[in-house]
């Protein structure tokens, strides 16, 4: 794959436990946007590390090297706060609810901490080396100016959050990860003005250790992502990953995913992955820039993409290969968690994007795909999506060349109201086989841009309800459809 990416980009819950639970806590000394590195801005806030010190540690129990370190945990209890001095320091393990402080990322080092099970630790103004932290069952764990910094060929998660645990990380940047960069296993999770660059098996990856029931997506709980103000670049394999789970997004950018290179080398490479059973309850302000594969997948998953009473706020998909892709959403039992019904059919939705903005794709906008149901797109716009060669269902004759603003594939239900295509490469929307939905508000942008087509149907079969555009029906198969992509697999342990 060329360096059409890069080419194309370059152009264009924090509840938890409050620092207030270890006495002599100060202020952070946040960067302003004059001061702040671009590539950690997003929409006015610095994100990652703050600059200078960030705790004074008057009252705190005080060590200076790794003696001091071992036996001040060894004999530490809950609510104990430990502050290290100014050097570094060998991986450690504390008991529940033992805090372990530094003056300052810049300062102090460590090759790694483990929290054991208990309630409250805070881990802040530290540089935490390969070994990563690890949170076995602890909750209410606030990471709060931390740098973790792994290593390219260390398979080693840079956060590791293990069952039962809870944990919120605030102004912090996690970096190289050997393998997950946040890894949440049962386990909930915030991101809060915060940096997750470099990992090999994926930025951020949040699963239910069971997969919820296949049939009708049913689980007692879910584990909990909630990510704002934060960015999520140049990972591999996956930006975020979502396996029966939950989430909520907020001002957050994730920007070149890479295909995988030390593991799974060469595939997936996508940007927002919701899969088995997830639910993204909210995403608002979210860009998803240039990743190798596509930019959102969402399959047997539901997702809320989007606010269709917030002009400002936009979801931006841009110069990825494949841009939005859904695919095999079913109407679950209990109808939509979050009352979503279309105002017609009354049927609950699964998949729903608002003020969406798709633009420079490559091969498709916006794809749905293995009879998916429930699914509304409005007030969004897809343009100018790429010519680009996609893997296809075979089709002998057929061009693998694309460039759809919208692929509606496998008889999936679909229902559009204020959609504009522009300048798409090969059709604006195209329809293979019979379809169920409706089509009003499309707009096309010139001439240029051709009506939608209805392909491989005949004049009995089902037809989407075209209110205010002509649908043109055909009875060939004249273009090449694309092969659906498939979620990150789940990391290895």
């Amino acid at each position: 794959m060329t360096n059409r990416f890069w080419t194309w980009f370059s152009a264009a819950f924090v509840g938890g436990a409050a620092c207030a639970t270890v006495a002599g806590c100060g202020g952070d000394e946040l960067p302003t946007p004059a001061t702040c590195p671009e590539e950690n801005q997003i929409r006015g806030v610095c994100v990652g590390v703050p600059k200078g010190v960030v705790y004074g540690g008057e009252s705190c129990l005080k060590v200076a090297n790794d003696e001091q370190l071992t036996s001040a945990a060894l004999g530490a209890s809950p609510g104990t706060c430990i502050v290290l001095g100014q050097g570094g320091y060998r991986a450690v393990t504390v008991p529940g609810g033992v805090s372990l402080i530094g003056a300052s990322a810049d300062a102090v080092t460590i090759d790694g901490i483990t929290l054991e099970p208990g309630a409250g630790a805070v881990v802040r103004g530290l540089t935490v080396g390969q070994e990563g932290v690890s949170v076995k069952g602890a909750t209410g764990v606030r990471i709060d100016s931390v740098r973790i910094v792994g290593a390219r060929d260390y398979p080693r998660d840079g956060v590791e959050i293990l069952e039962g645990s809870s944990v919120d990380i605030v102004n912090s940047e996690i970096v190289g990860s050997g393998r997950v960069g946040v890894f949440a296993m049962d386990s909930n999770v915030s991101l809060e003005r915060s940096v997750v660059s470099g990992a090999q098996g994926g930025g951020i990856v949040v699963e239910r250790r069971e997969p919820c029931d296949e049939v009708d997506c049913t689980c007692t709980s879910r584990p909990a992502l909630m990510v704002k103000s934060s960015v999520i670049r140049r990972n591999h394999i996956v930006g975020v990953s979502l396996h029966s789970a939950t989430a909520s997004l907020e001002d957050v950018d994730v920007i070149k995913t890479e295909n995988g290179d030390l593991i799974q080398k060469g595939e997936y490479g996508g940007g927002i992955s919701a899969a088995e059973c997830s639910t993204v309850h909210r995403a608002s302000k979210v860009r998803v820039l240039g990743s190798r594969s596509y930019g959102i997948l969402i399959d047997r998953s539901m997702a809320w993409l989007g606010d269709e009473h917030a002009e400002d706020d936009f979801i931006e998909i841009g110069g990825n290969t494949l841009g939005l892709w859904i695919q095999n959403t079913l109407i679950p039992a209990e109808g939509s968690p979050d009352e979503c019904y279309h105002h017609e059919t009354n049927q609950p939705c699964t998949v729903t994007l608002h003020n969406g903005k798709l633009e420079r794709n490559f091969g498709v906008g916006i794809g749905v795909a293995g009879e998916s149901k429930g699914i509304i797109l409005c007030k969004s716009s897809i343009t100018h999506t790429a010519n680009h060669n996609l893997e296809i269902i075979e089709a002998s004759g057929l061009d693998r060349k694309f460039g759809d603003g919208v692929e509606w594939l496998d008889g999936s239900e679909v229902f559009i109201d204020g959609l504009t295509l522009g300048g798409n490469a090969r059709n604006s929307l195209l329809i293979d086989g019979p379809a169920v939905g409706e089509i009003k508000g499309l707009r096309l942008l010139s001439a240029a841009d051709e009506l939608p087509l209805q392909q491989n149907v005949t004049e009995e079969a089902a037809h989407p309800t075209a209110m205010d555009v002509e649908l043109r029906t055909t009875l060939e198969s004249k273009f090449a459809i694309a092969r659906s992509p498939i979620a990150a697999s789940r990391p290895s342990r």
